[in-house]
Formats: structure tokens, C-alpha cells, sequence
């Protein structure tokens, strides 16, 4: 089975509240569903296509989950989904997928 993988793209428009509320608890809700993050919150980009706005996110964030299954139950979470008003009440220019890898 494939594992699964969350991109995530952002502008932030308040970063207390988006760290405090959001970001803070991202690490351990990750691991508690066998997921970890892949880029560092903070990476520097090298190339930006930004067709939409033309503004570089300020969230780049790649989480790999062992499946599927274990990254749709992490969002679905009543732990996921009690943070998640302070992802997007607190963000603009959003992009969150959950997307397969490919079969090793």
C-alpha cells in the first residue's frame, strides 16, 4: 500500500493565533497518527509559480503518512478538526491536499 501525503501552501494573515492554535500542534497530532513532517515550516523556496496570486506562501509544509487510511483518519480527527478554524480563519491563498505516493 502507498503512503499518503499532506501539501499544504499558506499566506498567513496572524501568526500568533496560527501558531498558538494551529502550527504548535501539529508535531505531536502528526505522530499520533503515524504521520511526520517532511519539509521544515520555515524552508526557503527556490522556485515560485504562483498563477493565483503571484505571492510566495508563507507555509510550505509536506506531512507523509504510512497510508492513506492513517493520514484521512489524522484530518478527520476530532483532534484535527478542533485546530483547524485556526488554520483557516488565520490564512489566505490556501492549498491542502491529501494525495497517494506511489507503490514501493
Amino acid at each position: 500500500m502507498p503512503k499518503a501525503y499532506v501539501m499544504i501552501h499558506l499566506e498567513v494573515t496572524n501568526e500568533e493565533e496560527f501558531v498558538s492554535g494551529f502550527a504548535s500542534k501539529i508535531p505531536g497530532l502528526l505522530s499520533e497518527f503515524g504521520g511526520k513532517a517532511l519539509v521544515p515550516r520555515n524552508t526557503e523556496v527556490s522556485i515560485l509559480e504562483n498563477q493565483v496570486t503571484g505571492r510566495q506562501a508563507d507555509v510550505h509544509a509536506i506531512f507523509e503518512f504510512p497510508d492513506r487510511e492513517s493520514a484521512l483518519a489524522w484530518y478527520n480527527s476530532d483532534e484535527y478538526q478542533s485546530i483547524k478554524p485556526n488554520r483557516t480563519n488565520n490564512t489566505v491563498n490556501t492549498y491542502f491536499a491529501i494525495v497517494d505516493g506511489v507503490d514501493d
